[in-house]
C-alpha cells in the first residue's frame, strides 16, 4: 500500500523562536521584572543572528506585553498582582453635549496589559482619546487610544492636549502621525486582530464573537508611542486592509 506523502509543517520564523526562548526565561524568573535584557548586540551574538532578527523578536515580546523599551534599553515588564476588588475604570465617558465626531480627551489609567506596553506602572493616569472610527472595511468601531510617557514627552502638539484641561473635553488628533514625524519620530504601525468567543447565557440565544483590533504605534527605536483598541459591534464583519507595495 503506497505511503501517503505529507509535507512537514513549515518551520516557525527564527525571530519567533528567539522570542519564545526569551519569554521562557522571563516566565521562569531568570530575568526578573524590571531587569534590563542584554543589549541587541549581545543577543545577536548569543543566538547567532543579525540585529534585525533580534529587533523583531523584541518587538514580538513588546506586543505580548512581556518587555518594555525606553531610553535605557529593554526591560522585563513589571505586572503587579491585582488586589481583590481593585478595578481600573476605563469605560468610555462622553460629557453631555460634546460632539463625539472628534472624540473626547481625558486623563485616566490604561488597562494593565496596555500600561505595560506603554512603560507605565498600572494605575498611572495617561492621556486617553475616545472616539468613533472607521475600521478596515465599512464597520464603525469604538476606538480608545492610550499614549506613552515617551509620546507625551517628545511630541509637543500631543502634550498640549494633556495640559489643556484635566476635565474631559473634545479634541482633534487627526494630525497625530504628522506630529510624530515633525518630532523626528518614524511611526511604525502594527494591527493585531483578536476574536474572542462570548457565551450568551440566555436560553436558545446564539453565542457571538467579540472582535477587537489592537493598533500599536512604535517609533524607529521600538518605543511604543500609542496603543489603540478598536472594538467592533457584534455581528458579521469584513476587514479589508488596503496598502501599497514598495516600488522596486
Amino acid at each position: 500500500m503506497p505511503r501517503s506523502s505529507r509535507s512537514a509543517p513549515p518551520a516557525r520564523p527564527l525571530y519567533q523562536r528567539i522570542a519564545d526562548q526569551l519569554q521562557a526565561e522571563l516566565d521562569k524568573g531568570r530575568i526578573a521584572p524590571g531587569d534590563r535584557l542584554p543589549a541587541e548586540r549581545l543577543l545577536a551574538d548569543r543566538f547567532g543572528v543579525n540585529r534585525q532578527t533580534v529587533r523583531q523578536a523584541l518587538q514580538l515580546l513588546r506586543d505580548r506585553g512581556m518587555v518594555t523599551t525606553g531610553r535605557r534599553g529593554t526591560r522585563a515588564a513589571v505586572v503587579p498582582v491585582a488586589l481583590p476588588g481593585q478595578l481600573i475604570d476605563t469605560a468610555p465617558v462622553t460629557p453631555e453635549g460634546i460632539d463625539d465626531d472628534l472624540g473626547v480627551l481625558r486623563t485616566a489609567p490604561a488597562p494593565v496589559d496596555i500600561s505595560c506596553l506603554l512603560g507605565l506602572t498600572p494605575g498611572t493616569p495617561t492621556l486617553v482619546h475616545q472616539r468613533v472610527e472607521q475600521a478596515p472595511g465599512a464597520q464603525l468601531a469604538n476606538a480608545t487610544s492610550y499614549f506613552s510617557p515617551v509620546a507625551l514627552a517628545e511630541i509637543p502638539r500631543l502634550a498640549e492636549h494633556r495640559r489643556a484641561s484635566s476635565e474631559p473635553h473634545r479634541g482633534n488628533l487627526r494630525g497625530l502621525y504628522q506630529w510624530m514625524i515633525d518630532a523626528d519620530l518614524r511611526p511604525h504601525r502594527r494591527d493585531t486582530i483578536d476574536l474572542t468567543p462570548v457565551h450568551n447565557p440566555r436560553p436558545a440565544a446564539p453565542d457571538h464573537a467579540k472582535l477587537t483590533i489592537r493598533r500599536t504605534i512604535a517609533d524607529q527605536h521600538g518605543r511604543v508611542l500609542e496603543v489603540t483598541d478598536l472594538q467592533l459591534p457584534p455581528g458579521p464583519a469584513q476587514l479589508v486592509y488596503d496598502f501599497a507595495l514598495p516600488v522596486t
